[in-house]
Parts: structure tokens; sequence; C-alpha cells
């Protein structure tokens, strides 16, 4: 990758029965070792309800590719042992392209 902005993008899937607990874990460890990072730009949480589960997207914003391994070590394409806290989780990082992203005063 080179030297752009990243967003890494992490997807899991918490079933009902757990929903209170996965959304604690994803607040409290995943989103907080991003915000944390050198090199972070910041995260957004989304979650979308199903009937029986409810999806959840993380995306994180990172100055670079480089600054990612702030997180991750060098393998910044690979998941984290906290990020798997399920069977389905998804793990991708983009380069991004394009960013157009309003100012807020």
């Amino acid at each position: 990758m080179r030297n752009s902005m990243i967003v890494r993008v992490w997807q899991g899937v918490a079933p009902k029965a757990k929903l209170s607990e996965h959304t604690r874990y994803i607040q409290e460890q995943l989103l907080r070792k991003c915000l944390d990072a050198m090199g972070n730009l910041g995260a957004l949480l989304l979650s979308r309800s199903r009937a029986d589960h409810t999806e959840f997207l993380l995306l994180s914003f990172w100055e670079s590719a480089s600054s990612l391994e702030a997180l991750t070590g060098p393998e910044i394409d690979g998941a984290l042992g906290s990020e798997l806290i399920n069977p389905s989780t998804v793990i991708k990082n983009y380069e991004v392209v394009v960013a157009h992203l309003p100012n807020r005063h």
C-alpha cells in the first residue's frame, strides 16, 4: 500500500442473545484501541438490527498504512486476536481515493 489515508473496515455480527456483551466489547476494546493508537484520525461504529442478530461495522481512519501498523504491527491486513469475537468477522483495509469530509463549525 502507498502512503495515503487508509480506512480499516471491521465487520461483525452479534446474536441477539449476546448483543449487550458484544456491543460493550466492541466499544470498550476495539473502538478504544483504534482511537488510542498513533496515526488514527477517528472512527465510526455503525449497527444494523436484524430479526435474530445485529450487524456491526467499525470504520477507522488512518493517516497512512504505516500509521495503521501502530495498531496491527507489520501485518496490517491481518486480524488482531481481539477483533475475532465471532466466526463471521471480516476485516479489510482500503486506500482512500477521494475524500470529501464536510467541515463542522
